[in-house]
């Protein structure tokens, strides 16, 4: 029906700078952090706390609003992350309201940016000078990311607070922050380091981008009480006052903004349209595999329940189902938006997993490291031009000769590569029951989908048990059966059956240390077999196990690691696995309301004469019905924080991705690109 063979969003000419570099900092005799960049302290000394309740809690009347603020959600956002201490001071006078108020449904959302995040040790060194900020600093330190440009969510209080950690320039960042129409922000704590000090952020470009997040009667503070700052914001629509400033600090400013006009949308056809608002909707998730569990437990942290709704006799027998699935990002030299994608999510994903292990949920797994072997000259060459480059940090990944390889194998590889020290591999169909369990989600098992009827504000499911079900939104997180429903039929889904084999531990095999991936992936043992995949057989539903697939993947790993003596060595069984994966041409998975192609093919017409935005409608989708799909083979990485991104969008929550990237994932991407150049 439309071109599908562009791998880029048809929206995006550039790509944003991915640099990120850790601050340069000392500390001082009294233990503050000093930026040595920048010549100034992060914070005053042993008054951190007092200062920033001072100059943010207090001037931005926190308490006050909290109490009589109508949303579930309150929106802090932050330019200058540095030992997150605002946040984290910020966290505690929440927990104290909520504990005051009794609200469970309360939320609060910060939004924090930094273009020069200061390393794991130092900040652990920083926050130790507050140990009664302990209960808090904590999941930071836990949760940290790798200095990796884009957006990083983490959560405290048991998901009762999300931060948005952005690294990256405030200029680059502020415009790819996902807005409203009204606007997104409630505070804003314009922090940074001094004006005279870094006169690069404080620019009016900033303050523009801070009145265009701003929703009406948005207040801001800040310590600063510079004449042009105050100017600034008075020119982008602030009203602006001076206050008494804290300790030292004569003055400092605040004020809020009253806004009259609605923001208008950057892409009208990627406009993300949220559900029909509902006080206690009543959803339904189709599917019991990796993208429906995580659904779930994605909704469980907003407080909403949901009911998943599985075809077999029990969860992840798709291709949730295998025993052990390598976990780990697939990354190129150039950081496209797949790469950006993967590694963000891989960040998302891990810290995801640990947080339910410490909250005593449990299942297989190994944080071993992968290895990505250089197995041929040409894949030497395209991973050295990948460290080469410097796009992403050592942290994430670096390069390894053969000998190194070899220990962290404990095996004999000949090889080079890369190795990613936080990959591993994790029992899929263990992961999805605890994140099911996790969630508090129902199951109802042996129901296959036949259709969806709309009714009004409601979707009517019927089964093929002739049964029938009423759900307020519905998820499809459907896998290979996505292209059965009728309101996705016209999506190109790309289906590919994989044959994963059972290896049984034997001779030096026996030995292997951490996952290897080459054309395929071998894991170390577990419960005395290792997996030894995979196939890639296009359109093709059959899940018998096969004989000639067996030899193809053992071929392939024969051939790939030939200058090793036990590759040679290795014994098959006919143990193992067929399923099929769903993907996409792109191969990124399709994450948003599901489009209504034929009115979009009607709508969007003329995109090939690129109008001004504003005079393209914004899209018509399936009202309350919405999809994750096409995670393909690389769903332990990509599915936490994809369902993450689809309740943040149904609920019309702040987005944990750039616009950039969200535009990727659209469901409708295919279409736009198809009519833009005509061959719709």
């Amino acid at each position: 029906m439309y071109n599908t063979q562009s791998d880029l969003p048809v929206t995006i000419k550039s790509l944003p700078d991915l640099t990120i570099t850790n601050a340069n900092i000392r500390f001082n005799e009294n233990g503050t952090p000093y930026a040595t960049e920048f010549e100034d302290l992060y914070f005053s000394d042993a008054q951190g706390i007092d200062e920033t309740t001072h100059v943010f809690v207090k001037n931005n009347q926190l308490l006050e609003r909290w109490h009589t603020h109508s949303d579930r959600l309150f929106t802090i956002a932050e330019t200058g992350f540095g030992t997150g201490l605002n946040v984290l001071v910020t966290i505690m006078y929440f927990e104290k309201f909520c504990e005051q108020i009794n609200s469970p449904e309360f939320r609060l959302h910060f939004i924090s940016i930094e273009k020069f995040p200061i390393s794991h040790a130092d900040l652990s060194k920083a926050l130790a000078l507050y140990p009664q900020l302990q209960r808090y600093a904590e999941p930071l330190l836990e949760q940290y990311p790798i200095p990796i440009a884009g957006c990083h969510r983490l959560s405290f209080l048991e998901g009762k607070v999300t931060l948005d950690l952005w690294l990256g320039d405030v200029h680059q960042v502020l415009p790819q922050i996902e807005n409203k129409p009204l606007g997104i922000v409630d505070s804003w704590f314009l922090d940074g380091f001094a004006p005279s000090k870094n006169p690069d952020m404080w620019t009016q470009a900033l303050f523009e981008n801070m009145a265009l997040l701003a929703k009406d009667q948005c207040h801001f503070a800040t310590f600063t009480a510079a004449g042009h700052v105050k100017r600034g914001l008075r020119e982008a629509g602030f009203s602006v006052e001076k206050r008494p400033g804290h300790g030292r600090k004569r003055d400092m400013l605040a004020g809020s903004i009253i806004k009259s006009t609605m923001n208008l949308s950057r892409l009208p056809y990627f406009v993300r349209v949220p559900a029909t608002s509902h006080t206690a909707p009543k959803i339904a998730i189709i599917g019991g595999g990796l993208a429906g569990a995580n659904c779930a437990y994605a909704l469980s942290k907003r407080g909403l329940s949901s009911t998943i709704y599985c075809k077999e006799d029990r969860l992840a027998l798709g291709a949730s189902g295998n025993a052990q699935g390598g976990f780990y990002p697939l990354l190129n030299a150039d950081a496209g938006h797949s790469s950006q994608i993967q590694a963000l999510a891989f960040n998302f994903a891990s810290n995801l997993y640990k947080q339910l292990i410490s909250q005593g949920f449990r299942f297989s797994h190994q944080w071993c490291g992968t290895l990505q072997l250089g197995f041929n000259d040409k894949v030497i060459s395209r991973y050295r031009k990948l460290i080469d480059n410097k796009t992403w940090p050592e942290a994430l990944l670096n390069w390894v000769d053969a000998p190194q390889a070899s220990l962290l194998a404990n095996l004999q590889l000949p090889y080079p590569g890369l190795y990613f020290p936080q990959g591993g591999w994790i029992n899929l169909p263990e992961l999805v029951a605890e994140l099911t369990r996790a969630a508090d989600a129902a199951v109802i098992v042996k129901k296959q989908l036949t259709s969806l009827t709309p009714l009004d504000n409601t979707w009517q499911l019927s089964w093929q048990d002739g049964a029938q079900d009423n759900a307020d939104i519905v998820i499809m997180a459907t896998g290979s059966d996505s292209g059965n429903c009728q309101q996705m039929s016209q999506l190109p889904f790309r289906l590919i059956r994989g044959q994963v084999e059972a290896i049984h531990s034997q001779n030096e095999l026996a030995e292997l240390t951490t996952v290897l991936c080459h054309k395929g992936y071998l894991t170390p043992a577990y419960q005395g077999s290792h997996a030894l995949g995979s196939t890639y057989v296009k359109e093709d539903k059959n899940c018998d196990y096969r004989l000639s697939e067996q030899q193809t993947n053992l071929a392939m790993h024969q051939k790939a690691l030939t200058k090793c003596d036990w590759i040679h060595n290795i014994q098959p069984t006919a143990n193992g696995r067929a399923s099929i994966r769903c993907s996409t041409p792109d191969h990124l998975p399709m994450v948003g309301a599901i489009p209504d192609i034929s009115a979009q093919t009607e709508q969007y017409q003329h995109l090939y004469k690129a109008l001004p935005a504003h005079k393209y409608p914004q899209p018509i989708n399936h009202k309350n019905l919405f999809m994750l799909c096409g995670l393909g083979s690389r769903g332990l990485t990509t599915a936490p924080l994809c369902a993450e991104m689809l309740v943040s969008h149904i609920l019309d929550q702040p987005m944990p991705l750039s616009n950039h990237l969200l535009d990727a994932l659209n469901p409708n991407r295919f279409l736009v690109r198809g009519l833009i150049r005509r061959q719709a």
